[in-house]
């Protein structure tokens, strides 16, 4: 069974020869594990036969990505997207954001018409991705043959962009959004269907370059540890009809839709259902989420993408055994599940612990 086939059996939830995996990593997990004896010019992917690679979109307004100042501690720069931001240089992913492009209507106004393909732009299309970025963008024959390469060994290709809350709040910023969900749904709305007019865009030009992919992820943080960060009435107005269209969009070209949320949005799963979704990812365990009672609830219709406890497997051998068996037990049979941690595997948990959570995997 080649890796694609592993994938699609499982979302499909019919039983693949083994449990699909894939994972992400903070920067400072690998920089401890190259010390551990992780081998430096080797990817996650590859060391760990990954079953999932991953293709990003450039769905910005491509402001200038540069570097604004810098101290030895962090760096100062704008992104793709139009925010400043500040970072810390050893990789932590924590980030100070300081100004957005589009405080108020007027400044939206001005730069909606970014949202727009150019003549003779490079690629929207990358095998790294876009986010915090200060390279340049491939051509898109550049695209094409990066992601004919990561292709060689035919694993599930996934693309991946943000969805219409997270464009609006890197856009707006995240208080004003979150207040002008409430006090101005019309200016949100226009920002989140703007954007997800052009992601369409984006990926109708990746297919029209010979670009596909299996998939599709929406990246898009909903949730908090104990529920959405606004009313999932809200939601459903100003946002359900945006991802109901994304997802006709995938479904007519044969495109799987899954999205990545952080925190706990249960209470919108079916909504989501409704709008075509076949996976929902990370499923963060620290958020009250756990993948065996979701089974229960969605799991004919859902497929389920993470939910292994980042703090059992930096505990001990015996807590991560404990909950990989657990976990796993209702999918082996019915598939329905890919591994996946529950959002990225912090710099706590060691080399050696990871690579005894593939050997239990892959049993």
């Amino acid at each position: 069974m080649t890796k694609r086939e592993r994938v699609v059996r499982a979302l499909e939830r019919r039983s693949p020869d083994r449990i699909p995996a894939s994972d992400s990593f903070w920067d400072t997990t690998l920089l401890r594990w190259k010390q551990e004896g992780f081998p430096e010019e080797v990817s996650p992917y590859d060391f760990f036969d990954f079953d999932i690679q991953m293709v990003h979109l450039d769905v910005s307004p491509r402001f200038p990505a540069v570097i604004i100042g810098e101290d030895e501690e962090m760096f100062t720069f704008r992104d793709r997207f139009g925010y400043v931001a500040r970072r810390y240089r050893d990789g932590s992913p924590t980030l100070d954001y300081v100004s957005h492009p589009a405080p108020d209507r007027a400044s939206w106004e001005g730069m909606r018409e970014k949202f727009a393909m150019r003549p003779g732009e490079k690629a929207r299309v990358d095998t790294e991705g876009f986010p915090f970025r200060l390279t340049p963008e491939p051509t898109w024959a550049e695209a094409r043959e990066k992601c004919r390469t990561i292709g060689s060994d035919d694993p599930y290709i996934l693309a991946e962009a943000y969805g219409p809350h997270e464009a609006a709040w890197r856009l707006h910023g995240f208080t004003n959004t979150l207040m002008d969900i409430a006090a101005e749904p019309d200016l949100i709305r226009d920002m989140g269907s703007t954007y997800m007019r052009f992601l369409m865009s984006v990926i109708s030009r990746c297919l029209d370059e010979g670009i596909a992919f299996d998939g599709f992820m929406l990246v898009e943080d909903l949730g908090t540890t104990r529920g959405m960060l606004f009313s999932p009435d809200s939601w459903r107005e100003i946002h359900k009809p945006l991802v109901a269209e994304l997802g006709a969009f995938l479904k007519q070209r044969g495109i799987h839709f899954w999205m990545h949320s952080c925190g706990n949005a249960e209470v919108i799963f079916e909504d989501l259902i409704e709008c075509g979704l076949q996976v929902i990812n990370p499923l963060e365990a620290k958020a009250g989420l756990d993948v065996c009672e979701l089974k229960k609830k969605f799991g004919a219709k859902l497929a389920f993408f993470g939910n292994i406890d980042v703090i059992a497997m930096a505990e001990s051998h015996a807590a991560v055994e404990k909950e990989l068996k657990r976990k796993l037990a209702p999918f082996v049979q019915d598939g329905g599940y890919i591994y996946h941690s529950d959002h990225s595997v912090p710099s706590e948990v060691s080399f050696d612990r990871y690579q005894y959570v593939m050997e239990l995997l892959r049993k």
